[in-house]
C-alpha cells in the first residue's frame, strides 16, 4: 500500500454495479479520494475488462494463475471485489443488502433495466432513504434512442467529434481518447459528490443520470457558441473546422509545435534574426508579431515553409529555448518512452507502483488533484475477481454456513 489512508471520502461507501470503461473509472474517482468501493462482478468472468488486451505477462509476478488485463488494472484500484449473479433472485436480494449499508450505488445497467431487476433507485431508497443512486447511459434515458447500446466511437459519431480532425472533405477520424467514457465518468464523480455534499446539508438522497451523449454534447458547447454568427468566420474556434491537421514542424532531429501567442514587436523581431529571417520581419504574412504566421494563424500554411526552412537547421531543444525566451510555447512532440522520461513528467511524480497478487509490480497513474489536508491516494491494487466476496457479506450479516450455500448454487464466488 501506499499513500495515506484517510481522504475527503472517507467513510462513504459506494456499490459499483458498473463494468467496462467509464462506470469503474467514475468509482475509481471515487476509491482515490477515500469512499470504500464494492465491485460487483458476475462469478464466472467478472467485469467485461477483464477479458480486454493486452494482458500481464503472469510469469513477470509472484503467481502463475493467469495474465491480468492492462486496462481493467488501470480503472478498479482502490476496490474491493464481490462476486454475485445478478442474474439470480437471490444475489438480486444481496445486492439490495449491500446497498442498504452504502451511501451510493452506481450503474450502467441499461435504461429501465436496473429497475427491472429490482434494482432501481425508488425500490433501492424502501431500505435506505437518504441513499444517492447514479445511473450512466449512452444516449440519456429519453428519446427514440435510449433503449440502444452505445459505446465510444457511436457517441463521437453522433455528437460531431469525429469532425475536428483530418481535412475536409475526407472521411471522419475519431479521437484517439475515449473521451465519451473518461470524461462522462468525471462528471458523473463529481455528480456524486455534489449529491454527497447535498445530502450532508439537507439529509436527502437522490438519484443522479449521466449520460455519454449528453457530456460531448456539453463539451462541445464552446465550438458552437463560437459559430452563432454564421457570418462571421474569424478566430480559432470557427478556423479550425477548415484547417488542416497540425503535424507540428521539422527540426534537424524530430519535430516541435509552437505558438506565439504572447510575443511582442521586440520579441518577434529578435526571434526572427536569430532564425535567420530578417527579410521576413516586414512579410504581411507574418503580422501581429508573428501570430498570423504561427499555428491558430490566418497565414499558418502559407508560412509553413518559411518556417521550416530555419528549424531544420536547428536541433527541437535549439528551438525550444530560442521560441520561449521571445515568449513564445514550444514543446517536442513526445512518444510514450520519451513522455514519462520527461524532467517535467518527472518532477510531477505522476505514477506509483503498486504490487498485484497475480501481476507483480504495476505502474499506474496517481489521482490528478494534489490535496494538502485530504488527499487522494492510491491505496490497494486491484482486486481479484470475487476476491473479498466474504468480508464484504460478513458485514451484512452473511455468515459462513449461508455463504456456503450460496456458494454451492453458484450465486457468489
Amino acid at each position: 500500500m501506499t499513500g495515506p489512508t484517510a481522504g475527503a471520502l472517507t467513510g462513504f461507501t459506494v456499490l459499483d454495479l458498473t463494468q467496462g470503461l467509464c462506470g469503474p473509472y467514475a468509482a475509481m474517482r471515487l476509491a482515490d479520494a477515500g469512499a470504500d468501493v464494492i465491485k460487483v462482478e458476475p462469478p464466472e468472468v467478472g467485469d467485461c475488462a477483464r477479458a480486454l488486451p493486452p494482458f500481464t505477462d503472469p510469469s513477470t509476478g509472484p503467481s502463475n494463475d493467469g495474465a491480468e488485463s492492462a486496462i481493467f488494472l488501470a480503472l478498479n484500484r482502490n476496490k474491493r471485489s464481490v462476486a454475485i449473479d445478478l442474474d439470480t433472485h437471490t444475489g438480486r436480494y444481496l445486492v439490495r443488502r449491500l446497498a442498504a449499508d452504502a451511501d451510493v450505488v452506481l450503474e450502467d445497467l441499461g435504461p429501465g433495466r436496473a429497475e427491472k431487476l429490482g434494482l432501481g433507485h425508488s425500490r433501492l431508497k424502501a431500505d435506505n432513504p437518504d441513499l444517492i443512486t447514479c445511473s450512466i447511459s449512452a444516449w440519456g434515458e429519453q428519446g427514440p434512442m435510449r433503449d440502444l447500446p452505445g459505446a465510444e466511437l457511436v457517441v463521437q459519431a453522433m455528437a460531431e467529434y469525429t469532425r475536428s480532425l483530418g481535412r475536409i472533405g475526407d472521411a471522419p477520424i475519431r479521437l484517439g481518447a475515449d473521451v465519451a467514457n473518461l470524461n462522462t465518468a468525471i462528471f458523473a464523480s463529481q455528480a456524486v459528490t455534489a449529491a454527497l455534499f447535498h445530502r450532508l446539508r439537507t439529509g436527502k438522497g437522490q438519484r443522479v443520470a449521466v449520460s455519454m451523449l449528453r457530456v460531448l454534447l456539453h463539451m462541445r458547447g464552446i465550438m458552437w457558441a463560437a459559430r452563432s454568427d454564421p457570418d462571421f468566420w474569424g478566430g480559432f474556434h470557427l478556423d479550425h473546422y477548415v484547417n488542416p491537421p497540425e503535424h507540428g514542424y521539422e527540426a534537424a532531429d524530430g519535430r516541435l509545435f509552437f505558438g506565439l501567442r504572447r510575443a511582442s514587436s521586440e520579441d518577434f523581431d529578435r526571434l526572427m534574426i536569430d532564425l535567420g529571417l530578417v527579410d521576413h520581419i516586414a512579410d504581411d504574412r507574418f503580422g501581429n508579431f508573428g501570430r498570423d504566421a504561427a499555428p491558430l494563424g490566418r497565414h499558418v500554411e502559407e508560412a509553413r515553409e518559411v518556417w521550416e526552412e530555419a528549424f531544420r537547421q536547428r536541433s527541437v531543444e535549439e528551438l525550444r529555448t530560442l521560441i520561449q525566451s521571445a515568449g513564445g510555447d514550444a514543446v517536442g512532440f513526445n512518444d510514450y518512452p520519451s513522455l514519462f522520461e520527461h524532467p517535467q513528467i518527472r518532477a510531477l511524480e505522476v505514477t506509483t507502483e503498486i504490487e498485484h497478487p497475480t501481476a507483480g509490480p504495476v505502474r499506474t497513474l496517481r489521482p490528478v488533484a494534489r490535496m494538502d489536508a485530504s488527499p487522494a491516494s492510491v491505496r490497494t491494487p486491484p482486486p481479484l475477481l470475487g476476491q473479498h466476496t466474504d468480508e464484504v457479506l460478513d458485514t451484512v450479516g452473511v455468515d459462513a454456513a449461508e455463504r456456503a450455500a450460496l456458494r454451492a448454487a453458484h450465486v457468489i464466488a
